[in-house]
């Protein structure tokens, strides 16, 4: 698994470096003005997003998606998709992508679970 979460300008990940089965976290680049996966990253996987944001605003997806590189059928599914267990990795060796803008119940998620974990009672 690689996870990033930048503020680069330039891609840090290139594709050709990815082998099989790996899972690659993208996390910054949340303008059209950073991008951390080059343009082959996102060609060689199979892409998923937390929202539909990831293709209009932020980095990475939505930059191949105005290039031309990438087609929207190759978004795969977003997160609420993939929590229902509608789609995911369909092989030991496929190289999956998450791109992440941010999203306020990604927030309120992570809060609870802190808080459950730090003994809090229930809401």
């Amino acid at each position: 698994m690689i996870s990033s979460a930048t503020l680069t300008t330039a891609p840090l990940i290139e594709g050709r470096w990815l082998k099989p089965g790996q899972h690659l976290d993208l996390v910054g680049a949340f303008t059209m003005a950073m991008r951390e996966a080059d343009d082959e990253a996102l060609k060689r996987s199979r892409i998923f997003i937390d929202t539909e944001a990831a293709c209009t605003e932020g980095g990475d997806v939505a930059i191949g998606l105005a290039s031309g590189v990438i087609a929207r059928a190759d978004v795969a599914a977003d997160l609420p998709a993939l929590c229902r267990g509608a789609r995911g990795r369909r092989s030991i060796d496929e190289i999956t992508l998450f791109k992440s803008v941010g999203a306020a119940i990604e927030d309120l998620a992570a809060a609870m679970l802190v808080w459950r974990k730090s003994g809090g009672a229930e809401p």
